[in-house]
């Protein structure tokens, strides 16, 4: 995935009940923006652990499961289990559009305003009136830990 989900973006459900993925997103993920035959998936699922969705790219899911497929986690552990009986795989359509399921948007609290959160691979789709609070980046404690990774990679 070029240049990965990066940014937030605050976007409205529209009277169908869809959601826009931004266009940047779209290019990131090396979806087609406008091409009219040009559907692309994404997979969407409740977050482990905050009252938010995640929002996978096709290529990043078909990633997760080969790596998830070396090991039995998949066959035997009733948390996969949970989660893929809660994911919905979604056509984005052609407008850069994807209607997520009701029981998701009632997981998350979505009814009108969305906040959409990049985390490099995925993002997050957030209520809007329930978006995390920002923070700050502490520059100082971003670098040591830049330099602390490139250290570790040495040994």
């Amino acid at each position: 995935m070029v240049g990965g989900l990066v940014d937030t973006f605050y976007h409205t459900l529209d009277p169908k009940k869809r959601l826009t993925i931004p266009s940047e997103w779209r290019d990131a993920m090396g979806m087609e923006v406008g091409e009219k035959d040009a559907h692309e998936y994404v997979y969407v699922f409740p977050n482990e652990s905050e009252d938010c969705l995640d929002l996978v790219p096709v290529r990043e899911m078909q990633n997760l499961l080969a790596d998830l497929s070396r090991t039995d986690i998949l066959e035997n552990d009733p948390i996969a289990t949970a989660l893929a009986q809660s994911a919905q795989m979604l056509k984005v359509d052609s407008a850069g559009r994807i209607r997520i399921g009701d029981d998701l948007l009632s997981f998350a609290g979505i009814r009108g305003d969305v906040t959409l959160i990049g985390a490099y691979r995925k993002a997050q789709i957030w209520a809007g009136e329930k978006k995390p609070k920002t923070k700050k980046l502490d520059v100082a404690a971003f670098r040591a830990a830049l330099a602390r990774r490139k250290e570790a990679k040495k040994q």
